[in-house]
């Protein structure tokens, strides 16, 4: 397999350029290997973002140098992915946390009886911020993770819920219009 190793340098001086840059290679998906050493598979998706993150790095007056490389022994390759879906897990524990959160709140807001428009909204908001969270993780999620299934169900779930709290909301508005 075909990997792209990045090695980038920032200015010291200036700690806007290192957490933007750091924050931009964790939503790329790469792994440190080391302080500004970085990997990512050797593909079209990852080619582009890499070199979007090269202009981002010289733009701030700092150095980044790539590399085609190939991972010499298995057991190398092995483990980096291995470290990749590790870090996909931790990713999709987040979502799949938020998820359980959303139930909970629906479920909050029913024994409430709390069924108000703005309630609903504020639902959609966070079951609509859940699916692109979702989304940012799958697209990273080069080696399919085993918890991405997991987190989509859960995500199918938490839309069927909210399909039961809209429903539930727009019964309790119709019967005060009729009044």
């Amino acid at each position: 397999m075909k990997w792209l190793l990045f090695v980038y340098k920032v200015p010291s001086d200036s700690s806007t350029a290192r957490v933007t840059i750091w924050r931009k290679v964790k939503r790329i998906g790469a792994l440190y290997l080391q302080q500004s050493v970085c990997i990512v598979p050797y593909m079209e998706k990852f080619l582009k973002e890499v070199e979007d993150l090269k202009k981002e790095v010289k733009g701030f007056g700092g150095d980044f140098k790539s590399f085609e490389v190939v991972a010499l022994e298995e057991e190398v390759e092995k483990d980096l992915i291995e470290q990749f879906n590790r870090q996909r897990r931790e990713e999709y524990s987040e979502v799949i946390e938020q998820c359980e959160e959303f139930f909970k709140e629906i479920e909050k807001e029913v024994s409430r009886k709390n069924f108000t428009f703005a309630e609903l909204e504020e639902n959609e908001d966070e079951l609509s911020k859940l699916y692109r969270w979702f989304k940012k993780v799958a697209e990273r999620d080069v080696f399919n993770c085993e918890m991405r299934v997991k987190a989509e169900e859960l995500l199918k779930k938490a839309s069927e819920e909210f399909e039961k709290f809209s429903a539930m909301v727009y019964e309790k508005n119709k019967e005060e219009e009729e009044f």
